[in-house]
């Protein structure tokens, strides 16, 4: 078994590769190409011991996470118009 972490929210004792541990990994179906996604969830990217506590972090530090999201989703898109730019 993985080695055991502390929650990000309530400092509770977890283990990452143990099913409760969040975030966890994730499907998303395309209804266009009808294909299934499958977005893995590394052991050391999990930081919460439960979704609750998890969706608690994520709205006691709601302006910083909307600053992270953002400045992903820039980068994100930067890195697709380059993308389409090369391919042009």
């Amino acid at each position: 078994m993985s080695k055991a972490k502390y929650c990000a929210n309530c400092g509770f004792k977890f283990y990452p590769n143990a099913y409760s541990s969040y975030p966890q990994p994730e499907y998303e179906f395309n209804s266009e190409t009808r294909e299934t996604n499958r977005y893995q969830v590394a052991p050391a990217h999990k930081h919460f011991h439960s979704q609750s506590c998890m969706k608690s972090w994520i709205a006691k530090n709601s302006q910083s996470f909307s600053r992270l999201v953002d400045e992903i989703e820039y980068i994100n898109n930067n890195n697709n118009n380059n993308n389409n730019r090369e391919r042009a």
